[in-house]
């Protein structure tokens, strides 16, 4: 039975000498196989041999991404365009997913990028929808139903999808985790009552805007009973212009009317700007909800005065409302309330305060800040820089802060984040190394003119991994000072020193004021001059998935 189970297709050969290769199990060929993760290498080893093409071809085909640009692409290789005597990549991707024996294997399929209307003002006069985009939502229609083991979809282009893809994903139970991003266009589409889907878990709408013709997905939130994660962006728009032109009843009004509760775990919102006006019902389970970030959704200190009555006043909350089980905070504004409510709750695990936007640990020697408009492709929130006013209010939350946070959640916490306006002092430090003994991640505001200043922290920490000393917005002289030592090369030597010293320190990243100022802490060596610990300088990029960074971001 074994050897039926692993003899394949590579025989047994015998050389001149008598010697013979033994075959490769079925097994171990895929274990190899699977450790292939650049498509190129994957569509390489498919055209090698059958076993291989056999083995290969799921792995390759199980993550399918098509980017569609709304300009003729060249290649850099010979200049010549991309699809040359076909049609362009994306579509051609889109016709091998519909023509051919391979939609069977894709579990998860994103569309993203710009697509091209053509006489857009001609079809919006007449209400009709311009047949490219017709064609497009039903040759992704035709290839979600071919796709029967699909667990995810993104739709992430400039156009609408429209209803023929909605009833599609709908039919597809396999689906778990959906991502829309809805139109900025306000050309006319049609609307949509979203259908049910009962297995899904997790759900993501960005650029939600009332005036460019959203779908409903109200009947989404209250038929999906499986939905466990759930993160919502509007359009900055409404904030800046201060337009109360949606409503909440309009996402969670038949959740309301049917006394219905979403156990989510993770909520997430950006930019929502709206009055409070569903009462006597209470939308999320308290008791459910772990993982709760809130971007540009909340009154603080450092608000335009024409938003506060929207933001504070109409959405007090009582102690009945108060999460039971909050393992996870991630907010950019703080306030008085704001810190009673983290005095309130037990048990918090990891807690970010994002300073202002442009975050100055993004900021790389030599680059300004962009103070522009946000990219069309993302959604990121409006924020303004607070003024002198506001910082000097928001310098007088930190002892509050600190305290609530070491008070009620000292022993449980985990990852910190604070904000890089908030200037610690030594007290301060010690404060949060004896009441937070379990920190792995910590981000904090201070300026030391020795890294010896750091025997304070990290030897005590015994559980820390990475430590991010954060500049203020206000004054750039630490980071300045920091730069220049690095020019000189005087980071890697001092720091390969100093925590050679830490013996009992598990410390891996440390940032010193700057994403150009990472730097990697490795193991301890022996030499002639004493012990040290290779330190080498990271880019952002190598680090940005670690959670103190990744979520230092006005993005959900």
């Amino acid at each position: 039975m074994m050897s039926h189970t692993f003899v394949s297709s590579l025989g047994a050969n015998k050389h001149e000498n008598g010697a013979s290769v033994l075959p490769l199990p079925l097994n171990l060929i895929a274990l190899i196989i699977s450790y292939l993760d650049r498509p190129a290498d994957l569509g390489r080893t498919c055209r090698t041999c059958r076993v291989f093409h056999y083995i290969g071809l799921p792995q390759l085909y199980s993550n399918v991404s098509l980017r569609s640009y709304d300009y003729i692409r060249y290649s850099r290789r010979d200049g010549r365009p991309d699809g040359c005597g076909m049609a362009s990549p994306f579509s051609m991707g889109l016709n091998g997913l519909v023509a051919r024996n391979v939609a069977g294997y894709v579990k998860h399929f994103e569309v993203c990028g710009e697509w091209k209307e053509h006489e857009l003002e001609e079809h919006a006069k007449v209400g009709r929808v311009p047949d490219e985009t017709m064609m497009l939502n039903s040759l992704v229609r035709a290839a979600v139903e071919k796709m029967a083991v699909l667990d995810s979809f993104s739709w992430a282009l400039n156009v609408k999808m429209l209803p023929v893809i909605w009833h599609g994903l709908a039919q597809r139970n396999s689906i778990t985790k959906l991502t829309v991003r809805f139109p900025s266009s306000r050309h006319p589409r049609p609307l949509t009552l979203v259908p049910p889907m009962p297995n899904l878990q997790d759900l993501k709408v960005t650029d939600i805007d009332p005036l460019c013709y959203p779908d409903d997905i109200s009947l989404l939130l209250l038929g999906s009973k499986n939905l466990r994660h759930l993160k919502l962006h509007w359009s900055p728009r409404m904030r800046e212009a201060r337009e109360l032109s949606t409503q909440e009843s309009a996402y969670f009004g038949r959740c309301a009317a049917a006394r219905y509760s979403i156990s989510l775990q993770t909520l997430a919102v950006q930019n929502l700007y709206t009055y409070h006006d569903i009462s006597n019902c209470d939308l999320f389970d308290h008791s459910f909800v772990e993982e709760v970030t809130l971007l540009n959704s909340t009154g603080g200190l450092g608000d335009d005065a024409g938003t506060a009555f929207v933001d504070q006043h109409n959405w007090r909350k009582t102690e009945e409302n108060v999460p039971s089980n909050l393992k996870m905070l991630r907010i950019d504004k703080v306030s008085r309330q704001q810190c009673s409510f983290i005095e309130s709750i037990n048990g918090l695990e990891k807690l970010y305060l994002i300073g202002p936007q442009p975050s100055p640990g993004r900021r790389v020697k030599g680059t300004t800040p962009n103070c522009g408009k946000s990219l069309p492709d993302s959604p990121a929130s409006s924020h303004s820089s607070p003024s002198s006013t506001d910082n000097s209010n928001i310098m007088t939350l930190k002892e509050d802060y600190i305290e609530a946070i070491t008070k009620s959640h000292g022993h449980t916490l985990k990852h910190l984040l604070l904000l890089p306006q908030w200037r610690l002092t030594d007290d301060d430090i010690a404060l949060i190394v004896r009441q937070c003994p379990n920190l792995e991640q910590l981000g904090i505001g201070a300026e030391y003119s020795s890294f010896k200043q750091l025997r304070l922290l990290v030897p005590f920490l015994n559980n820390l991994t990475a430590i991010r000393i954060l500049s203020s917005p206000d004054d750039t002289s630490f980071v300045n000072k920091m730069r220049e030592m690095d020019d000189r090369g005087m980071h890697e030597k001092t720091l390969s020193e100093e925590t050679a010293k830490w013996n009992l320190s598990t410390l891996q990243y440390m940032e010193l004021g700057g994403e150009d100022l990472i730097f990697e802490v490795g193991k301890r060596e022996g030499g002639k001059a004493g012990w040290k610990k290779v330190v080498k300088k990271k880019a952002w990029e190598e680090v940005r998935d670690i959670a103190i960074w990744a979520l230092d971001s006005h993005d959900l």
